[in-house]
């Protein structure tokens, strides 16, 4: 089953749980800080190490497209537990919808492939404009940790 890709952005919908969110400059250093700081996030909110290890899977890929699309703009990730749902959305300077972005099966193109990754890691998947850009999110789900 393909994940859904939803033109609206849930982090609206979400009020009352957690919510974490970074600046990111279009630095050499701007993944390993979303990773790093995604990390010590979700380990404090007491997400499970596997569903952050698969989020910070997402959010590379996510900041990576954000630093080679955007070269003149800054990005900004965004983090937010509610309801055993994890919300990861990455705010870009770039207009085009993360369908521009998807390469074709049959494609010998290089590139591209790491949405595909982020689909298989997610429940859902969205893209909508936001003033000066777009925001791409992706819903995971947080299973209860036993006690």
């Amino acid at each position: 089953m393909q994940t859904p890709t939803i033109d609206r952005g849930p982090a609206e919908q979400y009020t009352g749980g957690p919510s974490s969110h970074l600046p990111l400059s279009h630095v050499q250093h701007a993944i390993r800080a979303a990773r790093r700081h995604a990390d010590t996030v979700l380990t404090g909110w007491g997400v499970p190490p596997a569903v952050i290890d698969d989020a910070v899977v997402v959010i590379s890929e996510l900041v990576t497209n954000a630093t080679l699309h955007t070269r003149d703009g800054p990005a900004e990730l965004h983090l937010i537990v509610q309801d055993r749902q994890l919300v990861i959305a990455v705010t870009d300077t770039c207009a085009d919808s993360i369908e521009r972005t998807v390469p074709r099966e049959d494609s010998e193109d290089d590139h591209g492939r790491g949405l595909a990754i982020v689909r298989a890691l997610a429940c859902a998947v969205g893209c909508h404009r936001v003033p000066g850009g777009k925001r791409v999110w992706v819903r995971m789900e947080v299973q209860a940790q036993s006690a």
